[in-house]
């Protein structure tokens, strides 16, 4: 594509956006089930282009703007425990994590490590690179938590920071966070709280009598957290926020900036400029939903985890790796491997994510129970299929192939 010397009128952009677009999935269809994030709230895309010149990186312009992000991370911060939590809105949950290791990093030893798991997303593999931090990977337990017994022995002089996940990227569980901030506080070591999934979950299990542990500033030994208001807090991208327990663990990374047209200000996050009308999007669903909404969010998301869940049990060809935690529920393929699997649906038009044993399933707010139902049905019907492919040979697999090249609905796919 090149610039064209002469514009096109808006009514002939937005039909070839139209056609551009058309082959993007959608969340209102419900057919994605293995995406983190999800349909934003009706009001807030009606705000969202209402506000678009709104720019954090110049707060002194945008005084308002700047106060409603402030609301936003002492809203967060009460959410998580500690309502003087010191913090910022960010891009996502791989910014908010690099900022928690370049807090962490300003207590200088010569060859920094951090304690992570396995589990670890993938932001953290960045962060090292960028930081020229060591990434010490400790294995998890069979219930995929990260081995509190490997996070001991790993310990040395130069461990600057310690992980723990509340809602891991493969399974949604909970790494012992209990035990990490003993370990933390006894080792004088920054403990980071990964909650980008599950900081917009977790709080509101407990209210609804889930039996979830802690993992947020009410434990002494966590030191910051980073949570995403654009997967379950409905909000949209880009929304994310670091807190931190101590102002000084934000301060410490700061960069004034003296030239701006509203005035000095500070630079605490990786972005200069920055969305204002995240803030303005975010400080409205917080206050649309209230705790009650996503108390009632997080409820229906739920049953419709276990009702997967329980629909998985009755199935052949998959298991349930594990009860679910939150509304993230694992299964395995018992016959292909899973990137077959997820493969083999996305051609019958579902996303799901492939992990190197299971399949991912995130049961977001704009999935439904029909949806539910749906896949439980496409996922049954590909067992049943694989069933006659094994049955008969390779033959059956070329046919099956051809069948979904030219898209003829034979009766086994």
């Amino acid at each position: 594509m090149k610039i064209r010397e002469k514009g096109l009128p808006p009514k002939e952009i937005a039909q070839m956006l139209g056609r551009m677009l058309q082959d993007d999935l959608t969340f209102t269809s419900g057919r994605i089930v293995g995406s983190m994030c999800t349909e934003p709230a009706r009001f807030a895309r009606r705000l969202y282009s209402k506000y678009l010149e709104k720019n954090l990186g110049d707060p002194g312009l945008f005084p308002g703007t700047a106060k409603l992000e402030a609301e936003c991370i002492a809203a967060i911060g009460n959410l998580l425990s500690h309502s003087n939590a010191a913090g910022s809105l960010v891009s996502g949950g791989t910014e908010a994590n690099i900022m928690a290791l370049w807090s962490a990093k300003k207590n200088k030893v010569e060859r920094p490590e951090a304690i992570i798991p396995i589990s670890a997303h993938h932001s953290f593999d960045k962060a090292a690179d960028l930081l020229g931090v060591k990434m010490v990977k400790v294995p998890t337990d069979v219930m995929g938590r990260i081995d509190v017994k490997k996070v001991k022995s790993s310990i040395t002089p130069n461990t600057i920071m310690m992980l723990g996940i509340a809602g891991t990227t493969d399974l949604g569980v909970i790494d012992p966070i209990t035990e990490l901030s003993e370990i933390a506080e006894a080792n004088n070591i920054h403990l980071h709280v990964d909650a980008s999934f599950g900081g917009f979950v977790i709080p509101f299990l407990r209210e609804l009598r889930y039996d979830v542990e802690d993992f947020d500033f009410k434990l002494t030994g966590v030191s910051s957290i980073s949570i995403d208001p654009h997967k379950m807090g409905m909000a949209p991208v880009p929304a994310g926020t670091i807190l931190f327990r101590d102002i000084a663990m934000l301060e410490r990374i700061n960069i004034v900036a003296d030239y701006l047209a509203g005035g000095e200000a500070s630079k605490v996050t990786l972005l200069g400029t920055r969305p204002g009308t995240a803030a303005i999007v975010l400080w409205s669903m917080l206050n649309l939903f209230g705790m009650q909404g996503y108390r009632r969010i997080v409820k229906r998301c739920m049953n419709l985890t276990y009702l997967l869940y329980e629909e998985s049990q009755r199935m052949n060809g998959v298991k349930p790796v594990q009860e679910p935690t939150m509304n993230i529920l694992g299964l395995k393929p018992l016959r292909s491997s899973p990137q077959q699997v997820a493969k083999e649906l996305r051609v019958k038009g579902w996303a799901v994510s492939a992990f190197p044993k299971h399949l991912r399933i995130c049961v977001m707010p704009h999935v439904r129970k029909k949806h539910i139902l749906e896949f439980a049905k496409a996922l049954d019907l590909l067992e049943k299929t694989e069933k006659i492919i094994v049955r008969h040979g390779s033959s059956y697999r070329a046919l099956a192939d051809k069948a979904k090249m030219h898209k003829y609905q034979y009766s086994f796919l």
